[in-house]
């Protein structure tokens, strides 16, 4: 039976020049761990086949990243995009869930105090209010789209999208973005 090994480099280049979101592993195959890491980072689902050549996920509850919460109330929020925001506006900012976690996805917490924070986003969100009120403004060439989102609400945000984070008094928010690197899209 044949046997290959698979590594970091091998999966970048199957997400690169293949574009390909599935590699099927024999069942012989050797692959890194830094590949495995690689691999749910880039969004490419490794499949094994087993020795009937029947395909199946390697995932198991042994090679799953371990759980993770973190207690909101604890977490401390840092200053973020100092310069970006209207004069007065506070904006702060703490990454809790990041690819560091092994997650192709991140989390985290932001909180605004009256006012505008322009933003570009070259990843998907979801944005979801825990205190106050949101205000989420996109400008395009059809006029102005204005989404506001309180206590409990949902608001997702495309990819692409050049908007405004705004609040009339306070707000504070759970994001979700995808990819996890966003801060380096």
């Amino acid at each position: 039976m044949l046997r290959q090994l698979f590594t970091a480099a091998d999966i970048r280049r199957v997400a690169r020049e293949q574009k390909s979101e599935l590699l099927v592993l024999g069942p012989a195959d050797l692959i890194t761990p830094e590949a495995v890491d690689v691999a749910r980072e880039l969004g490419v689902r490794l499949i094994r086949e087993d020795v009937s050549g029947a395909a199946r996920s390697p995932t198991s509850p042994a090679s799953l990243p371990p759980l993770k919460v973190v207690r909101g109330a604890g977490v401390a929020l840092e200053p973020f995009g100092e310069g970006l925001a209207m004069p007065g506006t506070n904006v702060r900012l703490k990454d809790v869930v990041t690819s560091g976690d092994a997650s192709p996805m991140a989390a985290g917490y932001m909180a605004l105090d009256q006012g505008e924070f322009p933003w570009t986003l070259n990843y998907d969100e979801v944005d979801i209010v825990l205190e106050g009120e949101l205000v989420i403004t996109r400008s395009s060439a059809s006029g102005a789209e204005v989404v506001r989102g309180g206590p409990g609400d949902v608001i997702f945000i495309p990819k692409g999208s050049s908007i405004t984070f705004g609040t009339p008094g306070h707000t504070r928010f759970v994001y979700v973005a995808f990819p996890a690197d966003w801060q380096s899209q």
